[in-house]
C-alpha cells in the first residue's frame, strides 16, 4: 500500500475481453445468409427486426404474419428479411449476443490510524439482455401485471390486450436492451483497536468491521438484477447481504 502519513491508500483493476464464432454448426440447410449460424457468435441471439408499430389496422394487413389470425393497430411490425410477403420464423437474423464481451473489476483499499475500508466492485458490459421472462413478459390476462406493464404501457411495452398477441411477444430487438451494469460487490469497514487496549486482555489484535455484500447496481435495466434477470421472478433473488464481527487474534 501507499503510504501518506497516516494515510495509507491502494487501487487496482482487471479486465477481461473475450469473443467467440461458429467455425462449424449442425444447422438446417438454410436459404439465405442472414440466417446462417455458421461465422457468427457461440452467444448469437436470432430474432425478428423490430421497425415500429402499425399506425393503423389496414397497415397491418398489407403485410400477413404467421403468429396471430391478425393484427392491429398498435402492434408491433416487422422486417420481412426475405422479401416472400410474409413475416414468419423465415426473417429471423442475429440481432444481438447475450454474453458480455467485456468483463472487469475494480478495488480499492483505504486506510487512515485504525480505520480500514476495502471496495470491491465487478462490472460487465458490451452484450444483450433478452427482456422475454414472467416480469416482463406478463400483461394480458388476468395475471397480476408487473410495475414495468404498469409503467410502459404505449412505450417499451406493446398495446395492453386481455388475449396474448403471439405476434408481440416472438424475439425480437424490441425486446433487447444493452445488458452492461457495474455491481459494489464487497464494502468492508474495519476498526482495529490501538495494540495497548488489545493487550489488556492478551491479545494481538482486536478488530471490528462490517460487511455489506450486493449493495449497488447501476444499469439501465430497472426493477431486476442485471447479473440474473431471473432472480426474484422465477428463482430465488440474489441476495443483499449485511455482516459483522469481531476478531481476535492472540
Amino acid at each position: 500500500m501507499n503510504k501518506v502519513g497516516d494515510f495509507q491508500y491502494s487501487f487496482g483493476a482487471s479486465a477481461t475481453i473475450q469473443n467467440s464464432e461458429r467455425l462449424e454448426y449442425d444447422q438446417p440447410n438454410y436459404r439465405f445468409d442472414y440466417q446462417m449460424r455458421t461465422g457468427k457468435p457461440v452467444d448469437a441471439y436470432f430474432g425478428q427486426t423490430y421497425i415500429g408499430k402499425f399506425a393503423t389496422d389496414a397497415e397491418a394487413l398489407v403485410i400477413p404474419q404467421r403468429f396471430d389470425d391478425i393484427l392491429h393497430a398498435g402492434d408491433l411490425k416487422y422486417v420481412d428479411m426475405n422479401n416472400d410477403g410474409i413475416v414468419d420464423d423465415n426473417d429471423q437474423s442475429m440481432i444481438g449476443h447475450t454474453t458480455p464481451r467485456l468483463f472487469y473489476a475494480l478495488n480499492a483499499r483505504i486506510a487512515f490510524k485504525n480505520f480500514e475500508l476495502a471496495v470491491i466492485g465487478t462490472g460487465r458490459a458490451l452484450y444483450d439482455i433478452a427482456l422475454t421472462n414472467m416480469y416482463f413478459w406478463n400483461g394480458w390476462g388476468d395475471n397480476t401485471y408487473s410495475a414495468f406493464v404498469r409503467d410502459n404501457i404505449d412505450g417499451a411495452y406493446p398495446k395492453l390486450t386481455y388475449y396474448k398477441v403471439n405476434n408481440n411477444f416472438v424475439g425480437s430487438d424490441f425486446w433487447l436492451t444493452k445488458g452492461g451494469y457495474f455491481k459494489l460487490q464487497n464494502v468492508e469497514l474495519a476498526y482495529n483497536l490501538p495494540g495497548r487496549v488489545s493487550q489488556v486482555i492478551g491479545g494481538r489484535l482486536i478488530r471490528i468491521y462490517v460487511r455489506g455484500a450486493n449493495l449497488l447496481t447501476i444499469s439501465q435495466v430497472k426493477d431486476v438484477d442485471p447479473e440474473s434477470i431471473s432472480s426474484g421472478v422465477t428463482v430465488y433473488p440474489l441476495f443483499r447481504t449485511f455482516s459483522g464481527g469481531i476478531k481476535f487474534n492472540f
